[in-house]
């Protein structure tokens, strides 16, 4: 039987995967909260538009996000496979600049709404 894990090479990072993605959504959600806090402490609404709008835009963010993260991984194990730099080094300087790129993404859309 196979099994998706069987697929995978035995010396795939995968410690290296799940810090980043820790630290990527811990940052995510420390933000959310400093972000809440200030409004509380302005005593400003909590809901700045429809939240139908602002659960649309999440739901954009977090796609965004995901498929160029899931990008990053993708080309940091071709980096790996392919060429001669480390396999710490292939992943994280692919998975933080596909990050940025799909952040980028995210604020142009905002701005052209």
């Amino acid at each position: 039987m196979i099994t998706f894990l069987s697929l995978l090479p035995f010396d795939f990072p995968y410690g290296v995967i799940f810090l980043l993605t820790s630290i990527v959504i811990t940052f995510y959600l420390w933000s959310q909260y400093k972000q809440k806090m200030e409004l509380i402490k302005k005593g400003e609404s909590l809901v700045q538009f429809d939240s139908l709008e602002q659960i649309k835009l999440t739901n954009l963010a977090r796609g965004i996000i995901a498929i160029m993260l899931s990008l990053g991984i993708f080309t940091g194990h071709l980096l790996e496979k392919f060429t001669v730099l480390e396999p710490l080094v292939s992943y994280v300087c692919m998975i933080l600049l596909f990050f940025g790129f799909g952040a980028l993404i995210f604020y142009k859309i905002i701005k052209n709404k």
